[in-house]
């Protein structure tokens, strides 16, 4: 993950090093690059068993989005991420083996809008809404035990691997002397539906049973990159 995220770093540094300073050809599309970690776990509103704690998991996330401006102030935006998210269940009564974490993997194609309000002449404050679907793959109608003593299960019953959610964000950005765009920023996505349900079994021959819901929401910490099309295009001082 941290090699991820040093690479997404390192090209972003290059990019606003060597790209070019000239803001008569800006156009209104961008193309971009994000990277970040997230944070996810079952669901806040179920109950759990006695001796039994939901906590979160960390994933990252890294994507592509493309980007139309309609104004100074507002854009319309899309793109395709993949990302890592999932939870932690531990059973405070054991000595070792105390967990079940579970990271799922996925793809989210998103659809929203994102507002602007400078508050100098390169700084904004940034707030995003809209739409996405995702799909996760990888597991779903298993079972998964904490170790080989077999002391705590959780048995996966996939509802949908595929289901649409709407996320929210704010950040702070900057624009650079050449016209492209940076933003920092959280998000946070929450589906509309359950992914899976969980059936977590403890106790004595695994006799206490309960349910939680896993539906796949998580917060996102970002860095985001936006390259104006317009730099991509040849300069006219080439010819000189």
């Amino acid at each position: 993950m941290k090699k991820l995220l040093l690479s997404l770093t390192a090209f972003c540094v290059f990019a606003i090093s060597f790209a070019q300073n000239n803001n008569d050809r800006l156009k209104p599309w961008s193309l971009g690059i994000n990277g970040g970690i997230n944070f996810s776990k079952t669901y806040t509103a179920d109950t759990l068993g006695q001796n039994f704690s939901s906590r979160n998991k960390t994933g990252v996330n890294v994507g592509g989005l493309v980007s139309y401006d309609i104004n100074d102030n507002v854009s319309i935006n899309s793109g395709l991420g993949i990302i890592t998210k999932g939870y932690r269940i531990y059973n405070d009564t054991l000595r070792s083996n105390m967990k079940i974490a579970r990271t799922i993997p996925g793809v989210v194609v998103p659809l929203g809008l994102t507002f602007r309000q400078q508050f100098n002449a390169s700084r904004f404050i940034v707030e995003k809404v809209g739409v996405a679907v995702n799909y996760s793959f990888g597991y779903g109608n298993d079972t998964i035990y904490n170790g080989s003593k077999k002391q705590f299960r959780i048995i996966e019953n996939r509802i949908s691997p595929v289901y649409p959610m709407y996320y929210l964000g704010i950040g702070l950005g900057g624009n650079t002397s050449n016209g492209n765009r940076y933003e920092f920023g959280l998000t946070y996505q929450q589906p509309f539906g359950r992914e899976m349900e969980l059936t977590v079994s403890g106790g004595e021959f695994l006799n206490k049973k309960f349910l939680l819901n896993y539906r796949g929401g998580n917060l996102q910490a970002t860095f985001t990159y936006h390259f104006n099309f317009g730099n991509f295009e040849k300069s006219e001082d080439y010819f000189y």
